[in-house]
Protein backbone atom coordinates (compact mmCIF):
# COMPACT_ATOMS: atom_id res chain seq x y z
CA UNK A 1 0.00 0.00 0.00
CA UNK A 2 2.86 2.66 0.80
CA UNK A 3 4.68 1.78 -2.29
CA UNK A 4 1.24 2.38 -4.29
CA UNK A 5 0.94 5.76 -2.54
CA UNK A 6 4.69 6.44 -3.32
CA UNK A 7 4.37 5.43 -7.08
CA UNK A 8 1.09 8.01 -6.99
CA UNK A 9 3.35 10.86 -5.61
CA UNK A 10 5.99 10.50 -7.99
CA UNK A 11 3.61 9.71 -11.32
CA UNK A 12 2.02 13.18 -10.06
CA UNK A 13 5.58 15.21 -9.76
CA UNK A 14 6.71 13.82 -13.28
CA UNK A 15 3.09 15.14 -14.83
CA UNK A 16 4.04 18.64 -12.82
CA UNK A 17 7.29 18.55 -14.25
CA UNK A 18 6.19 17.81 -17.81
CA UNK A 19 3.46 20.23 -17.79
CA UNK A 20 5.84 23.45 -16.35
CA UNK A 21 7.87 22.69 -19.42
CA UNK A 22 11.46 22.70 -17.20
CA UNK A 23 13.49 20.36 -19.89
CA UNK A 24 15.03 17.29 -20.07
CA UNK A 25 17.46 18.24 -17.46
CA UNK A 26 14.55 18.79 -14.68
CA UNK A 27 13.06 15.31 -15.38
CA UNK A 28 16.54 13.80 -15.09
CA UNK A 29 16.79 15.58 -11.39
CA UNK A 30 13.36 14.71 -10.24
CA UNK A 31 14.25 10.83 -11.72
CA UNK A 32 17.06 10.97 -9.50
CA UNK A 33 15.37 11.94 -6.34
CA UNK A 34 12.97 9.32 -6.96
CA UNK A 35 15.22 6.31 -7.55
CA UNK A 36 18.11 7.62 -5.25
CA UNK A 37 20.59 6.35 -7.92
CA UNK A 38 22.36 7.49 -10.98
CA UNK A 39 20.93 6.60 -14.69
CA UNK A 40 22.16 7.26 -18.16
CA UNK A 41 19.63 7.90 -21.03
CA UNK A 42 20.81 7.06 -24.52
CA UNK A 43 19.70 6.37 -28.13
CA UNK A 44 19.80 3.16 -29.85
CA UNK A 45 23.60 3.94 -31.11
CA UNK A 46 24.61 4.18 -27.46
CA UNK A 47 25.60 7.44 -27.52
CA UNK A 48 24.60 8.90 -24.18
CA UNK A 49 21.97 11.76 -24.35
CA UNK A 50 21.94 12.92 -20.84
CA UNK A 51 22.89 11.59 -17.00
CA UNK A 52 22.56 12.29 -13.52
CA UNK A 53 25.53 14.59 -12.08
CA UNK A 54 24.60 14.23 -8.35
CA UNK A 55 26.47 10.98 -7.87
CA UNK A 56 29.75 10.13 -9.33
CA UNK A 57 30.87 6.43 -10.51
CA UNK A 58 34.53 6.27 -10.27
CA UNK A 59 34.96 2.29 -10.29
CA UNK A 60 32.40 0.77 -12.50
CA UNK A 61 34.28 0.31 -15.92
CA UNK A 62 31.40 0.33 -18.37
CA UNK A 63 29.91 3.37 -16.87
CA UNK A 64 32.98 5.02 -16.77
CA UNK A 65 33.89 4.08 -20.35
CA UNK A 66 30.06 5.41 -21.45
CA UNK A 67 30.65 8.98 -19.54
CA UNK A 68 34.52 9.37 -20.98
CA UNK A 69 33.42 8.84 -24.47
CA UNK A 70 29.71 9.99 -24.47
CA UNK A 71 29.09 6.47 -26.46
CA UNK A 72 30.16 2.79 -25.78
CA UNK A 73 33.47 1.71 -27.96
CA UNK A 74 33.03 -0.89 -30.29
CA UNK A 75 34.90 -3.49 -28.26
CA UNK A 76 31.93 -3.31 -25.34
CA UNK A 77 29.33 -2.70 -27.80
CA UNK A 78 30.26 -6.21 -29.62
CA UNK A 79 30.40 -8.03 -26.48
CA UNK A 80 26.52 -6.82 -25.79
CA UNK A 81 25.45 -7.57 -28.86
CA UNK A 82 26.88 -11.10 -28.45
CA UNK A 83 25.25 -11.10 -25.16
CA UNK A 84 21.88 -10.31 -27.00
CA UNK A 85 20.89 -7.12 -24.74
CA UNK A 86 19.38 -5.53 -27.32
CA UNK A 87 17.44 -8.17 -28.27
CA UNK A 88 16.33 -8.49 -24.50
CA UNK A 89 15.64 -4.67 -24.58
CA UNK A 90 13.88 -4.74 -28.00
CA UNK A 91 11.68 -7.89 -26.52
CA UNK A 92 10.98 -6.79 -22.81
CA UNK A 93 8.60 -4.18 -22.96
CA UNK A 94 8.93 -3.52 -19.23
CA UNK A 95 12.34 -2.70 -17.33
CA UNK A 96 14.34 -5.48 -16.13
CA UNK A 97 17.48 -6.25 -13.73
CA UNK A 98 20.87 -6.97 -15.59
CA UNK A 99 24.40 -7.63 -14.43
CA UNK A 100 27.38 -8.63 -16.00
CA UNK A 101 31.55 -9.50 -15.54
CA UNK A 102 32.38 -5.87 -16.87
CA UNK A 103 29.91 -3.97 -14.46
CA UNK A 104 30.77 -4.19 -10.94
CA UNK A 105 26.81 -2.62 -9.64
CA UNK A 106 23.86 -4.06 -11.23
CA UNK A 107 21.74 -2.55 -13.53
CA UNK A 108 17.95 -1.96 -13.92
CA UNK A 109 17.20 -1.09 -17.77
CA UNK A 110 13.95 -0.12 -19.49
CA UNK A 111 13.44 1.34 -23.09
CA UNK A 112 11.99 4.42 -23.83
CA UNK A 113 9.47 4.29 -26.79
CA UNK A 114 7.55 7.05 -29.36
CA UNK A 115 5.08 5.98 -31.13
CA UNK A 116 5.65 1.91 -30.25
CA UNK A 117 8.96 2.99 -31.91
CA UNK A 118 12.41 2.56 -29.84
CA UNK A 119 14.07 5.60 -29.42
CA UNK A 120 16.22 4.97 -26.48
CA UNK A 121 17.74 3.22 -23.01
CA UNK A 122 17.35 4.32 -19.49
CA UNK A 123 19.88 2.33 -17.41
CA UNK A 124 20.18 2.76 -14.20
CA UNK A 125 22.99 1.90 -11.91
CA UNK A 126 22.87 0.53 -8.12
CA UNK A 127 25.74 2.79 -6.87
CA UNK A 128 24.56 4.85 -4.10
CA UNK A 129 22.13 1.87 -2.16
CA UNK A 130 20.30 -1.57 -3.36
CA UNK A 131 17.55 -1.64 -5.88
CA UNK A 132 14.40 -1.64 -3.98
CA UNK A 133 11.14 -3.22 -4.62
CA UNK A 134 9.07 -0.68 -6.67
CA UNK A 135 12.48 0.58 -8.34
CA UNK A 136 11.03 -1.31 -11.65
CA UNK A 137 8.12 0.68 -12.02
CA UNK A 138 9.82 3.46 -11.31
CA UNK A 139 12.19 2.91 -14.20
CA UNK A 140 8.92 2.44 -16.15
CA UNK A 141 6.95 5.68 -15.09
CA UNK A 142 10.37 7.27 -15.95
CA UNK A 143 10.61 5.88 -19.33
CA UNK A 144 6.93 7.18 -20.06
CA UNK A 145 7.60 10.67 -19.05
CA UNK A 146 10.83 10.68 -21.51
CA UNK A 147 9.11 9.37 -24.28
CA UNK A 148 6.94 12.75 -23.75
CA UNK A 149 9.40 15.04 -23.01
CA UNK A 150 11.95 13.45 -26.14
CA UNK A 151 8.67 13.90 -28.53
CA UNK A 152 9.78 17.69 -28.53
CA UNK A 153 12.59 17.85 -30.02
CA UNK A 154 14.25 16.02 -33.08
CA UNK A 155 13.76 12.32 -32.31
CA UNK A 156 10.59 12.99 -33.36
CA UNK A 157 11.56 12.78 -36.76
CA UNK A 158 14.27 10.13 -36.38
CA UNK A 159 12.63 7.16 -39.09
CA UNK A 160 12.82 3.91 -37.19
CA UNK A 161 15.45 1.20 -37.81
CA UNK A 162 18.12 4.14 -38.95
CA UNK A 163 20.33 4.85 -35.74
CA UNK A 164 23.06 6.58 -37.61
CA UNK A 165 20.66 9.73 -37.79
CA UNK A 166 21.37 10.66 -34.54
CA UNK A 167 25.40 10.43 -35.23
CA UNK A 168 24.67 12.51 -38.49
CA UNK A 169 22.97 15.06 -36.49
CA UNK A 170 26.00 15.46 -33.93
CA UNK A 171 27.68 15.46 -37.07
CA UNK A 172 25.98 18.41 -38.56
CA UNK A 173 26.15 20.34 -35.27
CA UNK A 174 29.55 20.05 -34.89
CA UNK A 175 29.10 18.35 -31.85
CA UNK A 176 31.77 15.12 -32.75
CA UNK A 177 35.54 16.65 -32.91
CA UNK A 178 37.61 13.82 -31.81
CA UNK A 179 37.97 11.18 -34.47
CA UNK A 180 38.71 8.39 -32.83
CA UNK A 181 35.37 8.85 -31.11
CA UNK A 182 33.79 9.45 -34.25
CA UNK A 183 35.68 6.06 -36.00
CA UNK A 184 34.07 4.02 -32.55
CA UNK A 185 30.42 5.39 -33.60
CA UNK A 186 31.06 4.65 -37.39
CA UNK A 187 31.89 0.90 -36.36
CA UNK A 188 28.87 0.70 -33.70
CA UNK A 189 26.75 1.91 -36.31
CA UNK A 190 28.36 -0.44 -39.34
CA UNK A 191 28.56 2.48 -41.48
CA UNK A 192 31.32 2.26 -44.29
CA UNK A 193 32.01 5.78 -46.18
CA UNK A 194 34.19 5.96 -49.33
CA UNK A 195 37.41 8.30 -48.99
CA UNK A 196 36.09 11.60 -50.55
CA UNK A 197 33.33 12.84 -48.73
CA UNK A 198 30.75 15.02 -49.68
CA UNK A 199 27.45 17.34 -47.74
CA UNK A 200 24.45 17.99 -50.30
CA UNK A 201 21.66 20.00 -48.84
CA UNK A 202 18.23 19.97 -50.42
CA UNK A 203 15.81 22.73 -49.70
CA UNK A 204 12.58 21.35 -49.29
CA UNK A 205 10.60 25.03 -48.27
CA UNK A 206 9.42 25.58 -51.14
CA UNK A 207 7.97 21.92 -51.88
CA UNK A 208 4.56 22.21 -52.95
CA UNK A 209 3.68 18.29 -53.63
CA UNK A 210 1.47 17.40 -50.24
CA UNK A 211 2.42 13.91 -50.67
CA UNK A 212 6.13 14.40 -50.84
CA UNK A 213 6.76 13.97 -47.03
CA UNK A 214 9.65 14.55 -45.14
CA UNK A 215 10.16 10.62 -44.41
CA UNK A 216 9.91 10.09 -48.10
CA UNK A 217 12.29 12.49 -49.47
CA UNK A 218 14.96 11.16 -47.12
CA UNK A 219 13.91 7.62 -48.54
CA UNK A 220 14.11 8.91 -51.74
CA UNK A 221 17.37 10.39 -51.83
CA UNK A 222 19.15 8.21 -49.87
CA UNK A 223 18.16 5.67 -52.71
CA UNK A 224 19.69 7.70 -55.24
CA UNK A 225 23.23 7.79 -53.99
CA UNK A 226 25.55 4.88 -53.21
CA UNK A 227 27.86 4.92 -49.98
CA UNK A 228 25.85 7.48 -48.34
CA UNK A 229 23.49 8.29 -45.62
CA UNK A 230 20.33 11.38 -45.34
CA UNK A 231 19.03 13.19 -42.19
CA UNK A 232 15.85 15.50 -41.13
CA UNK A 233 17.75 18.53 -40.12
CA UNK A 234 16.08 21.92 -39.64
CA UNK A 235 12.99 20.70 -41.59
CA UNK A 236 15.21 19.94 -44.82
CA UNK A 237 17.21 17.40 -46.28
CA UNK A 238 20.45 16.61 -45.87
CA UNK A 239 22.93 14.15 -47.19
CA UNK A 240 26.82 12.77 -46.33
CA UNK A 241 27.85 11.40 -49.27
CA UNK A 242 31.33 9.86 -50.36
CA UNK A 243 33.00 8.15 -53.11
CA UNK A 244 36.14 7.12 -54.25
CA UNK A 245 36.57 9.71 -57.16
CA UNK A 246 35.21 13.63 -57.22
CA UNK A 247 34.71 13.73 -61.15
CA UNK A 248 32.86 10.00 -61.25
CA UNK A 249 30.56 11.44 -58.33
CA UNK A 250 29.62 14.74 -59.57
CA UNK A 251 29.59 13.61 -63.33
CA UNK A 252 27.95 10.37 -62.69
CA UNK A 253 26.97 8.84 -59.70
CA UNK A 254 24.72 11.84 -58.89
CA UNK A 255 22.46 11.87 -62.05
CA UNK A 256 19.42 10.33 -60.09
CA UNK A 257 19.74 12.47 -57.59
CA UNK A 258 19.89 15.27 -59.96
CA UNK A 259 16.88 14.04 -61.78
CA UNK A 260 14.84 13.69 -59.50
CA UNK A 261 15.42 17.31 -58.18
CA UNK A 262 14.42 18.56 -61.18
CA UNK A 263 11.33 16.31 -61.15
CA UNK A 264 10.24 17.51 -57.88
CA UNK A 265 11.09 20.99 -58.51
CA UNK A 266 13.52 21.09 -55.53
CA UNK A 267 17.25 22.64 -55.47
CA UNK A 268 20.49 21.48 -53.64
CA UNK A 269 23.84 22.55 -53.07
CA UNK A 270 26.50 20.38 -52.16
CA UNK A 271 30.02 21.42 -50.67
CA UNK A 272 33.77 20.88 -51.50
CA UNK A 273 35.32 17.39 -51.36
CA UNK A 274 36.76 16.89 -47.86
CA UNK A 275 38.04 13.37 -45.99
CA UNK A 276 37.75 14.57 -42.45
CA UNK A 277 34.58 14.50 -40.17
CA UNK A 278 35.01 16.71 -38.18
CA UNK A 279 34.46 19.11 -41.16
CA UNK A 280 30.99 17.98 -41.75
CA UNK A 281 29.66 21.03 -40.17
CA UNK A 282 31.64 23.59 -41.90
CA UNK A 283 30.67 21.52 -45.37
CA UNK A 284 27.27 21.69 -44.51
CA UNK A 285 27.46 25.69 -44.63
CA UNK A 286 29.15 25.51 -47.61
CA UNK A 287 26.55 23.98 -49.17
CA UNK A 288 24.12 26.06 -47.51
CA UNK A 289 26.48 28.80 -49.10
CA UNK A 290 26.35 27.75 -52.77
CA UNK A 291 22.39 27.32 -53.21
CA UNK A 292 22.16 30.74 -51.63
CA UNK A 293 24.24 32.06 -54.15
CA UNK A 294 23.57 29.85 -56.53
CA UNK A 295 20.01 31.32 -56.01
CA UNK A 296 20.86 35.05 -56.53
CA UNK A 297 23.51 33.98 -59.87
CA UNK A 298 21.49 31.03 -61.59
CA UNK A 299 18.31 30.95 -59.97
CA UNK A 300 16.69 28.93 -63.13
CA UNK A 301 19.29 25.67 -61.84
CA UNK A 302 18.39 23.01 -59.40
CA UNK A 303 21.87 21.76 -58.28
CA UNK A 304 24.53 24.53 -57.20
CA UNK A 305 28.34 23.31 -56.69
CA UNK A 306 30.00 25.33 -53.96
CA UNK A 307 33.29 25.46 -55.95
CA UNK A 308 31.55 27.15 -58.78
CA UNK A 309 30.81 30.16 -56.45
CA UNK A 310 33.50 30.07 -54.02
CA UNK A 311 34.90 33.24 -55.40
CA UNK A 312 31.38 35.03 -54.82
CA UNK A 313 31.62 33.61 -51.52
CA UNK A 314 35.30 35.21 -51.19
CA UNK A 315 34.10 38.53 -52.33
CA UNK A 316 31.15 38.20 -49.63
CA UNK A 317 34.05 38.48 -46.85
CA UNK A 318 34.88 42.18 -47.64
CA UNK A 319 38.29 42.07 -46.61
CA UNK A 320 38.21 40.24 -43.26
CA UNK A 321 41.67 38.21 -43.45
CA UNK A 322 40.51 36.26 -40.42
CA UNK A 323 37.86 34.33 -43.05
CA UNK A 324 40.40 34.11 -45.51
CA UNK A 325 41.93 30.55 -44.76
CA UNK A 326 38.56 28.74 -45.34
CA UNK A 327 39.14 29.21 -48.65
CA UNK A 328 41.98 28.16 -49.10
CA UNK A 329 42.85 24.30 -49.95
CA UNK A 330 43.85 21.44 -47.36
CA UNK A 331 46.54 20.24 -48.72
CA UNK A 332 48.06 23.85 -49.59
CA UNK A 333 47.45 23.97 -45.48
CA UNK A 334 49.52 20.58 -45.39
CA UNK A 335 51.65 22.52 -47.42
CA UNK A 336 52.01 25.57 -45.53
CA UNK A 337 52.38 23.73 -41.92
CA UNK A 338 55.12 21.35 -43.42
CA UNK A 339 57.41 24.41 -43.99
CA UNK A 340 56.87 26.16 -40.63
CA UNK A 341 57.33 22.56 -38.95
CA UNK A 342 60.60 22.09 -41.36
CA UNK A 343 62.11 25.40 -41.92
CA UNK A 344 61.71 24.44 -45.89
CA UNK A 345 59.98 26.48 -48.95
CA UNK A 346 57.93 24.18 -50.56
CA UNK A 347 54.82 26.21 -50.56
CA UNK A 348 56.91 28.97 -52.14
CA UNK A 349 58.20 26.21 -54.57
CA UNK A 350 55.07 24.94 -55.57
CA UNK A 351 53.60 28.56 -56.38
CA UNK A 352 56.59 29.50 -58.67
CA UNK A 353 56.70 26.34 -60.81
CA UNK A 354 52.50 27.12 -60.51
CA UNK A 355 53.09 30.78 -62.24
CA UNK A 356 55.30 29.81 -64.49
CA UNK A 357 53.06 26.81 -66.19
CA UNK A 358 55.34 24.25 -64.72
CA UNK A 359 58.30 25.20 -66.56
CA UNK A 360 60.84 23.49 -64.56
CA UNK A 361 63.60 25.51 -65.86
CA UNK A 362 62.48 28.58 -65.55
CA UNK A 363 61.25 28.27 -61.61
CA UNK A 364 64.39 26.91 -60.82
CA UNK A 365 66.38 29.98 -62.33
CA UNK A 366 63.62 32.18 -60.66
CA UNK A 367 64.45 30.15 -56.93
CA UNK A 368 68.18 30.30 -57.96
CA UNK A 369 67.93 26.84 -57.52
CA UNK A 370 69.45 23.68 -59.70
CA UNK A 371 67.19 22.24 -62.10
CA UNK A 372 67.35 18.49 -60.48
CA UNK A 373 66.58 20.52 -57.03
CA UNK A 374 63.55 21.53 -58.75
CA UNK A 375 62.39 17.90 -59.78
CA UNK A 376 63.32 16.73 -56.18
CA UNK A 377 60.91 19.49 -54.44
CA UNK A 378 57.91 19.23 -56.60
CA UNK A 379 58.79 15.22 -56.05
CA UNK A 380 58.78 15.45 -52.18
CA UNK A 381 55.90 17.87 -52.44
CA UNK A 382 53.57 15.15 -53.97
CA UNK A 383 54.74 13.07 -51.29
CA UNK A 384 53.73 15.30 -48.82
CA UNK A 385 49.95 15.95 -50.25
CA UNK A 386 49.81 12.16 -51.46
Amino acid sequence: MEDNSLLSRYSLELIKTLSKGSGLQSLVDLGYQMLGNPFTITDLSIKLLTTTGESKVEDDPVWNELHKNKNFIFRTYSYYLHNSLFDKIEKNEDPFYWLDPYCKYPRIIGKISINDRNVGVLVVCAHNHPFNDCDKEIVSILCAAFSIELQKNRYLNLSPGLSHQSFLLDLLDGNLRDLRIINERLKVLGIKFKGKLFVIYLETQKLTVSNLTLPYLREEVEKKLLNSKAVIYNDNIVILASSEHEIHFLEIETKGLKEFIVNNHLQAGISRTFTDFTEVRERYLESLQALRLGNLLNKEMHFFRYDDYLIYDLIYVHGDNNHYKKFLHRSLLKLIDYDQENNTKFALSLYTYLYHFKNVKVSAAELSIHRNTMFHRIEKIERILN
